[in-house]
């Protein structure tokens, strides 16, 4: 048997869609212990390894050890940043050695959307991962991974709120700084060029009169993005 994609899915969350090893994204699910050996399709077993590590430490048993403690310490720290000990807009730091590599794979921005979360705040955070992407890594392709936790109505769609953050706000305004969108609702790649004019400041109005004042007072020094209309 092979891992369950219920296993693997829990595997990659909790490691952010990182490699444990070098913090690569792209990765799939390593057995530390190989099957053949005994070992078991459980969570426990798992190491999210990239392709580049997999084929230099997966096969080598003098690794195993180190492999499930680097494994448990990468859990950790992502733990920790998902419950707020760690800043969660701070970039996830990659081993220097790869930015190289990342060049050609692009970027991988992850958020994971949890209860507390309205539109507004899941909104900031991922504008604020954009930037973050765009500073740290000027002009490489970036690909968007949004998980969202619960959120769901009677019928078992999404709420209001995941729903726009999903279709209006991701697909309508995101996308355009995107190379592909990786979301509950469906994998979309940008047909255009990527945009990199990431804007500096971000702003949600949920009352048009006050956004419309803001146009009027600002238009004249700023360049205003509405998605899905811009105003100059």
């Amino acid at each position: 048997m092979a891992f369950s994609e219920k296993v693997k899915l829990e595997a990659k969350r909790r490691a952010c869609f990182r490699c444990v090893i070098c913090q690569e994204p792209f990765v799939e699910i390593h057995h530390i212990l190989p099957q053949a050996h005994g070992g078991k399709d459980t969570i426990e077993n798992t190491a999210p390894l990239c392709a580049s590590c997999h084929d230099l430490y997966g096969g080598n048993p003098e690794k195993r050890k180190q492999i499930r403690e680097m494994r448990d310490h990468w859990f950790e720290l992502m733990e920790k940043r998902s419950n707020g000990e760690i800043n969660i807009l701070e970039p996830i730091p990659n081993n220097k050695h790869y930015k190289n590599m990342l060049k050609n794979k692009g970027i991988a921005i992850y958020h994971s959307v949890y209860k507390h979360e309205d539109f507004t705040e899941s909104a900031n955070i991922l504008v604020k991962l954009l930037q973050n992407a765009q500073s740290q890594f000027p002009n490489q392709k970036r690909f968007l991974y949004l998980d969202i936790e619960d959120h769901r109505n009677n019928s078992g769609g999404f709420d209001h709120d995941m729903f726009e953050l999903q279709t209006d706000f991701a697909l309508g305004f995101l996308m355009q700084f995107l190379t592909t969108i990786h979301m509950p609702l469906g994998s979309v790649n940008n047909n255009k060029l990527q945009s990199n004019d990431v804007p500096k400041e971000f702003e949600v109005f949920r009352n048009e009169k006050l956004l419309l004042k803001k146009i009027r007072k600002e238009s004249k020094s700023k360049h205003f993005i509405l998605y899905p209309n811009e105003v100059d």
